[in-house]
């Protein structure tokens, strides 16, 4: 072989060689990453809540709650406890007093406003196709979901628990800006489950006492009906109900 043939030849192997070199290797994803799994938004929820004066305390609480909530993350198959990645709602821990629903009735608790990031949860939840594991309604419809849509949570007595039942991993993030509580579950890809309520019946308070009293009559209670339609188009039917109760 003539001189100008082996340069020629060294040439185009070292053309070859960094050609080869260029092409950038794909990274191995590290320890606890996913990757290309949670770019879509699966399904999202909303609701509001007031911010000034007397409820700045239970606002702050919201807002705690929502960034205690933000970034959970569940494999296939895992289950997300409410109460354990919230945590204790303590003073210590920056919760305030603030109403809250417990028997019916508003009082004040550390705390108060928390079921309103549990029961934005739970909307979102069905939204997106989530296994409702426990859920329990107050004792009466809250104002900021549709009746039958909230989801009461009380730490060390009542937990919200969903299951992920997909083949993909699933992330909340929850935000809560301008009086408005965010609720979002990313995944792999958009589901579309569609969630709507019906009143079925309502139930009648308690008898008047033996004076007749109107002033001691009771609050009606309500059966509620809870449909959850997947995009194949199969219905799922949970009922709730509101115990009637005494003036």
């Amino acid at each position: 072989m003539t001189r100008l043939a082996l340069l020629t030849l060294a040439l185009l192997c070292v053309s070859s060689t960094a050609s080869a070199t260029t092409e950038p290797s794909p990274r191995a994803p590290e320890a606890g990453e996913v990757r290309d799994e949670l770019g879509a938004v699966v399904a999202s929820a909303s609701t509001r809540f007031r911010t000034r004066g007397r409820h700045r305390d239970r606002a702050v609480n919201v807002e705690l709650a929502a960034k205690l909530l933000d970034g959970a993350t569940l494999a296939p198959h895992e289950v997300l406890s409410f109460n354990e990645r919230v945590g204790e709602r303590s003073a210590a821990r920056g919760f305030r007093l603030a109403p809250e629903l417990a028997n019916g009735e508003l009082r004040r608790g550390l705390g108060g406003g928390v079921c309103q990031v549990s029961s934005t949860l739970h909307v979102a939840a069905l939204r997106a196709g989530l296994e409702i594991v426990e859920h329990r309604t107050h004792s009466v419809p809250a104002p900021y979901v549709d009746p039958g849509l909230d989801a009461t949570v009380s730490w060390g007595r009542i937990d919200y628990r969903v299951r992920n039942p997909h083949d993909f991993p699933v992330r909340v993030r929850a935000d809560s800006t301008g009086g408005v509580l965010r609720v979002r579950i990313e995944g792999a890809t958009e589901l579309r489950y569609e969630v709507h309520t019906e009143m079925v019946r309502e139930l009648p308070p308690p008898a008047l006492d033996e004076a007749g009293d109107p002033s001691t009559q009771g609050r009606p209670g309500l059966v509620i009906r809870v449909v959850r339609v997947s995009p194949e188009g199969r219905r799922e039917v949970m009922l709730r109900r509101y115990a009637p109760r005494a003036a």
